[in-house]
C-alpha cells in the first residue's frame, strides 16, 4: 500500500514536470514566432551599418591614396566665346579608380566576412533602457554577389549661365545576414561625390554619359 502511494506520488512529479517542460516549449515556440520578425530587422539594421562602414572606409582609403581632380577626369572643350560646348570623359582613369576602388571595397568586404557582428538582445526590445545591454547574438555578413560600382555625370542648373558638373561614384552591395537559423537579404546602395566644376553656360550639348 504504502508503495502504491509512493509510487502514485512519483508519476505526479513526472507528469507535473512533464507539463512544465511543455508549457515552457510553448512559450518558446511563442516568443520566438512573435521575435522572429523585430530580430530580424534587426539584423538587417546592424548588416547596413556594418556593410555601409566597410564601403565608407573603402572610399577614404581610394581619396587618402590617390588624389584624385575633376581634370584628371573630365575634359572640356570651350567655344570662342568661353562658354563649354563638349564634355569628353577620360575612361582610362575612370577604369582605374574603379578598378582600384574595387579591390579596396572588396578586401574590406572580406574582412567583415570574417568577423563576427554583436547584436545586444536589449537592443530588440526596442526600450532605450535596454538598447546595447544584455547578452549579444552574433551576427554574420556576406556579400552574395560582386559589388556593382557605376560613375554617375549629374549636370545641375545653379543659375543663370551656371551648371554644376558633378562626378558620382555609386556603389551597390548586396548581403545577406545570417543570424541562425534565419537569414536575410538586402541592398545597400550609396553615392559618393568625387569630383564637380561650375561649368558656365548651358547644360553642355556635346556631352555622352560616362557608362
Amino acid at each position: 500500500m504504502q508503495r502504491r502511494r509512493h509510487r502514485t506520488k512519483r508519476d505526479n512529479n513526472l507528469g507535473a514536470i512533464a507539463t512544465l517542460i511543455l508549457f515552457l516549449i510553448v512559450i518558446l515556440i511563442f516568443v520566438n514566432s512573435a521575435l522572429k520578425p523585430v530580430i530580424m530587422n534587426m539584423a538587417e539594421s546592424y548588416g547596413k551599418m556594418s556593410v555601409a562602414k566597410a564601403v565608407d572606409e573603402a572610399v577614404r582609403e581610394l581619396f587618402e591614396n590617390e588624389d584624385i581632380g575633376y581634370s584628371d577626369l573630365v575634359k572640356l572643350t570651350f567655344s570662342k566665346s568661353g562658354f563649354v560646348t563638349a564634355v569628353e570623359y577620360n575612361s582610362a582613369e575612370i577604369n582605374r579608380i574603379k578598378l582600384s576602388l574595387s579591390n579596396s571595397l572588396v578586401s574590406h568586404l572580406e574582412k567583415l566576412r570574417a568577423s563576427k557582428i554583436k547584436v545586444p538582445i536589449g537592443s530588440i526590445t526596442g526600450n532605450t533602457y535596454l538598447s546595447g545591454r544584455g547578452l549579444s547574438l552574433r551576427l554574420r555578413i556576406m556579400q552574395s554577389s560582386v559589388p556593382v560600382i557605376e560613375m554617375i555625370s549629374s549636370f545641375e542648373s545653379e543659375g543663370i549661365n551656371t551648371v554644376l558638373h558633378r562626378i558620382i561614384i555609386r556603389i551597390t552591395v548586396e548581403t545577406e545576414a545570417y543570424l541562425p537559423p534565419r537569414m536575410a537579404r538586402f541592398t545597400l546602395t550609396r553615392d559618393f561625390v568625387i569630383a564637380q566644376t561650375i561649368i558656365v553656360g548651358d547644360i553642355p550639348s556635346g556631352y555622352a554619359d560616362i557608362g
